[in-house]
């Protein structure tokens, strides 16, 4: 089932910790940084790496990592000698000295679970054959959260579901996948907000099932959600398509010609835009646009520029960056 209009992208973490040192919460600073080096030595055994260690890091740059979904608040505001370490393509990142001592990432884009998880096995596999994790035959991986503890690993996935947040349909599916011990959370996952219909959809249970039942559910849930998505979408197209089509003709007429834009403006239009790329009443590619998002995102637009900016001068910067992209990239389709 092709959902890449849906499905924006899959990760899959590993929670992984080294036999014998006591959790980062309580890690001294010489065996924190000794941790850091091993597993930045053990990586580019196999492959080449960057360390970016969170005490070199600036506010944007930190920042900006986070907006890439690539780095955690908890790695920024947490152990001192914490860092990422990822590769060239930005598909693995790992992150040293966060909750767990390593927590492997791997991203695909789409619904491809076992892509994400064979780039965060490779990973996986480097680390242990230079350490020894902290493993239980019963338990099987040991983590600081128990939640975590078994195999370590959540799936996750990057969904955007418009149809089923307009048609207030969401919480139907919330309340059927929680019995699955799957959940749905806001784009940056627990507490954060939906911004733009999007969702971050996971599992919760890690002990007592294997990695491949994980995806194997996971992927099941993605499939089930899209489907629904695909019928609350067939519903509002149905229900008032004038008002639908107007919607998402002054979303592009907002984008395209706006001098002021704020995130928050920014990601709702963003939203009909897309839709409108999904019905076929724009052209445009949807992977153009999950990467301007990235790209209007706060620290990204700073980063970008070179220099701190006033929030007023972010919104005017991401007009200007949107206006160019749009008028470059997405047209009005003629209608029949």
């Amino acid at each position: 089932m092709d959902n890449k209009d849906i499905v924006i992208s899959s990760r899959v973490r590993l929670a992984r910790n080294i036999a014998g040192y006591p959790f980062p919460s309580r890690l001294d600073s010489e065996r924190s940084l000794l941790l850091t080096q091993k597993v930045n030595e053990a990586l580019n055994t196999s492959e080449r790496y960057d360390i970016i260690r969170v005490s070199d890091m600036d506010e944007l740059r930190g920042e900006s990592l986070k907006e890439m979904h690539l780095i955690s608040e908890d790695l920024l505001k947490g152990n001192k000698y914490a860092a990422a370490i990822m590769n060239a393509k930005k598909d693995v990142c790992i992150m040293v000295n966060e909750e767990d001592h390593i927590r492997i990432q791997g991203f695909s884009s789409g619904a491809d679970f076992k892509g994400a998880y064979e780039k965060a096995v490779r990973a996986d596999d480097a680390i242990s054959a230079a350490m020894k994790y902290a493993f239980d035959s019963q338990l099987g991986y040991l983590t600081a959260c128990p939640t975590n503890v078994g195999t370590g690993m959540r799936a996750s996935a990057m969904m955007f579901l418009p149809g089923l947040a307009i048609t207030r349909s969401l919480e139907q599916c919330v309340n059927a996948l929680s019995r699955l011990d799957i959940t749905i959370r806001g784009e940056f996952g627990e507490g954060s907000d939906s911004s733009g219909y999007l969702f971050q959809l996971s599992n919760q249970k890690t002990l007592g099932v294997t990695e491949e039942e994980i995806i194997s559910s996971m992927t099941d849930a993605v499939n089930q959600i899209a489907a629904q998505e695909k019928i609350c979408r067939d519903a509002l197209l149905n229900d008032n398509p004038v008002v639908l089509r107007d919607r998402i003709y002054r979303a592009y007429g907002a984008l395209s010609s706006s001098y002021i834009l704020s995130a928050k403006d920014f990601m709702e239009k963003i939203a009909f835009l897309r839709l409108g790329i999904y019905y076929n009443i724009l052209s445009g590619e949807s992977e153009a646009i999950n990467d301007l998002i990235i790209k209007c995102q706060p620290a990204n637009l700073m980063l970008n520029a070179g220099k701190k900016l006033s929030p007023d001068e972010r919104d005017v910067l991401r007009s200007k960056l949107v206006r160019n992209a749009i008028k470059a990239s997405v047209t009005i389709k003629e209608e029949n």
